[in-house]
């Protein structure tokens, strides 16, 4: 009988073969292909590294950071192949390295020539006798030196070229020392680790979102891990002389995948189970331990310097005027609307001793996708607004004024609106009033990488249609919002007076004071007035300068004190606008403060008295109707209302005025809320459509293929198939039976495989307890398969059947006899 061992170490391949006691010596392949560390498989492996750069430089080019990014990716085909072929080659890693920086070079320009614009090369195509090609290096090289001259001379440059040209390095340093690595050296670590810092990178600082290529990436690296460790085993094992099937692979690969998406899915999940209400409830004792126990370390070391804790969007139901305004620009969230102008948080309605109270104290919560009963104003258009968090902002919720609808459940401090119906969408009961919300919370703690919808009403509304509004205040606008405290200060009611004297509707006194404050210079770096001092008088008469809180203030009160229903909300202005990804970033510096002006039938209307944001101007309409006594509307007297019932507004006899809002919008939005709420689980269907085919391929190929030589343990391992099989028709081998035994039951349980049973079961013992090679029948080869396995599959396609026939018989057994 001849016996084959193998024998192989990670830099050379050999076969031992005795036979008869002869001994043949190792046969070693070419020295230059002795360096290669995977000699299993590394077609596959080279695949999967190829995918692992691929996805990154497709996800610079996504990431949009500059147009022409796609050049990296001819870059990395450039450096993959590269590197490559210089991993299978004889060359020392110096020569290597020195020609893959030359190479590299050369090949980056020539990628960055085609994305030169033929305009750009003339001048050097009129002056000399070049190529187009030659023309374009140049163009690029030229602005490479201009960049290096900018960098010298220390001034500014807003070149394109040199960041894309930085990227291409990179990413070719990345691929080529990469592949280098892994094939040349077996470093799989060193190769994933850098292009994985540079992915995450980039998907944090990207303007759009990269994130599905950094999950990819993770899954493809994992994956590449399980196959080179796989790689390396193999060479262990066949210098220890251990045998492995042949298609081990495959089994490693499914369930290294498997283990891949079981690792990135805990690792999206579990960061968010922190805000799972039942998981901070069970870890409510924990926590409780944890903060007594930083208390007392606090305490018992007061002199050590700590780091200071960051917290962004502090709104509560109190504004102070204040000194220095100490605020950056860190990022706290993006948001995706179609327009925006401000980010309401919250709104105060009474002004006393310098600061700004929101009495509201009724609250109410709703449901993700409620439409909530608010006012049914005119000129009003739902909006919606996708907001993404960037920073922890604690359960504050900010939208667009005013916020009817949300895919997060909230909780809405509120007061019941004067002047106007809820609109009907809401189906709230006739007497039911409508509601105005002065904040929002959401129900959990929000944190950076939250993200939620708010649907808005915001005003639409033209200069025309505010001058006509009227002055028809509801009582109980009246008796709130032109609040003045006793002692408010003379010489700001004298100014307010001054400025509109002679105007008649509050739209144009609201505007003249506007216009007058935005001549006051901006500074956030005003000292807090001194005490005893009227804040209001100390931001007009003595500094005449300060930020948003103190134009939002004299604002408001200067309106109050000549007949204007105002008011003051906190929140952030729109941010900056970036055109290419259609997002608004709002940094902690848009924090705003601003007025809003009572209209009726219109609702609060937004104004910016503050000097560095920029005018809010609304659009004309027809030209303004001036309204005197002639032609102004009579005043209707209100008729009697039962208590709580809701007030009827007034309403305006002008056919030109825009109807009511009646939420109909919200209707669909909502549905489509739904529909982006579910929208993930087009990734689950996603990853459905990939895995399925793979695991129907695997599990097909485990059925229907085996060994292509006869192995000594093949015997071994179909028996113990059999076993398996024997268990899950309800036959297992008894702890007493002998393998003959076990044979002779199920022959008669399955009595057309009582010959293969009995051939599987004599090679079985013969190999097993006899010592004896297998029995000649089983050595045959059919077809290029051995007999035995041959025998397994004809004896595999009988016990499916036999499984068939016993589920079968269960759900006959399970199905209830309908003739009773």
């Amino acid at each position: 009988m001849a016996q084959t061992t193998y024998s192989q170490t990670p830099y050379t391949s050999s076969v031992s073969a005795t036979t008869s006691g002869t001994a043949q010596q190792p046969t070693h392949r070419h020295r230059y292909r002795d360096n290669v560390y995977f000699q299993d498989g590394y077609w596959l492996t080279a695949t999967l590294t190829g995918l692992l750069y691929f996805i990154l430089a497709v996800a610079l080019d996504a990431a949009g950071h500059v147009a022409s990014m796609a050049v990296v990716i001819p870059v990395t085909a450039g450096a993959f192949v590269l590197g490559l072929l210089m991993s299978f080659s004889r060359f020392d890693g110096f020569f290597a390295l020195s020609h893959s920086m030359f190479v590299g070079l050369a090949w980056i320009l020539y990628s960055m020539a085609g994305m030169v614009p033929a305009r750009e090369i003339a001048p050097f195509l009129d002056n000399g006798h070049i190529s187009e090609l030659q023309a374009r290096v140049y163009f690029v090289l030229l602005r490479l030196l201009d960049w290096v001259d900018a960098a010298i001379n220390r001034s500014a440059s807003a070149d394109n070229y040199v960041f894309i040209f930085e990227i291409c390095f990179l990413v070719w340093w990345l691929t080529y020392l990469g592949v280098w690595s892994i094939f040349r050296y077996g470093y799989t670590w060193r190769a994933v680790t850098p292009a994985g810092v540079v992915l995450l990178i980039n998907t944090y600082y990207a303007p759009r979102s990269t994130l599905g290529f950094l999950v990819a990436f993770l899954l493809i690296a994992l994956v590449l891990l399980v196959r080179t460790n796989l790689s390396e085993q193999q060479l262990r094992w066949r210098e220890q002389r251990i045998y492995f099937q042949p298609d081990i692979v495959w089994d490693f690969l499914r369930n290294g995948l498997l283990f891949a998406i079981a690792v990135v899915m805990a690792a999206w999940l579990l960061p968010g189970l922190g805000r799972n209400p039942q998981v901070r409830a069970l870890l409510e004792p924990v926590n409780t331990t944890w903060e007594s126990t930083a208390e007392n370390v606090q305490r018992l070391y007061q002199g050590l310097n700590r780091q200071p804790a960051q917290v962004f969007s502090n709104f509560g139901d109190t504004l102070t005027l204040g000194g220095e305004r100490n605020v950056t620009d860190t990022p706290v969230f993006q948001a995706q609307a179609t327009r925006a102008r401000y980010w309401r948080a919250v709104v105060f309605d009474t002004y006393e001793d310098g600061r700004w109270l929101n009495t509201a104290e009724e609250t109410r919560r709703f449901s993700a996708g409620e439409i909530a009963p608010i006012a049914s104003w005119r000129a009003r258009t739902a909006i919606s607004q996708t907001i993404t968090l960037l920073a922890p902002v604690g359960t504050i919720l900010f939208g667009m004024p005013e916020v009817a609808q949300s895919t997060l459940q909230f909780e809405a401090q509120f007061r019941p609106q004067a002047g106007a119906v809820a609109i009907a969408a809401a189906q709230a009961p006739p007497d039911a009033p409508a509601l105005e919300f002065t904040m929002i919370h959401a129900t959990r703690e929000l944190d950076r990488g939250d993200r939620y919808v708010m649907v808005s009403a915001a005003a639409d509304v033209t200069v025309r249609d505010l001058q006509n509004a009227g002055q028809n205040y509801p009582p109980e606008i009246v008796e709130r919002f032109l609040q003045v405290p006793e002692n408010f200060s003379p010489a700001v009611t004298q100014l307010a007076q001054q400025l509109t004297v002679g105007l008649t509707t509050p739209y144009d006194k609201a505007k003249a004071i506007e216009s007058y404050l935005r001549t006051i210079d901006y500074n956030d770096a005003i000292a807090a007035p001194p005490p005893g001092r009227d804040p209001i008088e100390y931001f007009l008469f003595d500094i005449r300068e300060g930020y948003c809180d103190y134009y939002a203030t004299a604002m408001a009160m200067m309106l109050r004190v000549v007949g204007v229903p105002a008011r003051t909300a906190s929140g952030y202005a729109e941010g900056t606008f970036d055109e290419e990804s259609g997002l608004y970033f709002v940094t902690e510096r848009d924090a705003h403060t601003w007025v809003e002006v009572f209209f009726p039938e219109f609702g609060w209307i937004e104004f910016e008295p503050t000097a560095a944001e920029s005018p809010l101007e609304r659009p004309p309409g027809e030209d303004p109707v001036e309204i005197t006594a002639a032609n102004q509307a009579p005043t209707p007297t209100p008729a009697p209302r039962e208590p709580g019932a809701a007030p009827t507004p007034p309403m305006l006899d002008d056919p030109a005025l825009p109807p009511p809002f009646t939420g109909e919008e919200l209707l669909d939005m909502q549905s489509s809320a739904g529909d982006a709420s579910g929208s993930r689980w087009w990734l689950v269907l996603l990853a459905l459509a990939i895995v399925t085919p793979i695991g129907v391929f695997l599990i097909w190929r485990a059925r229907s293929s085996g060994p292509t030589t006869f192995t000594a343990d093949l015997p071994l391992q179909v028996y113990e198939r059999l076993e398996r099989w024997s268990q899950r028709i309800g036959m297992p081998i008894g702890a007493s039976q002998t393998p003959y035994e076990h044979a002779r039951s199920l022959s008669r349980a399955l009595p057309e495989a009582e010959p293969l049973v009995y051939s599987v079961t004599e090679s079985y013992v013969r190999y097993r307890f006899g010592g004896a090679p297998p029995s000649p029948d089983a050595q045959k080869q059919v077809n290029g398969e051995p007999a035995l396995w041959r025998t397994w599959r004809q004896l595999e396609a009988l016990f499916w059947r036999a499984w068939g026939r016993a589920w079968k018989q269960r759900l006959l057994r399970r199905t209830p006899n309908r003739s009773r």
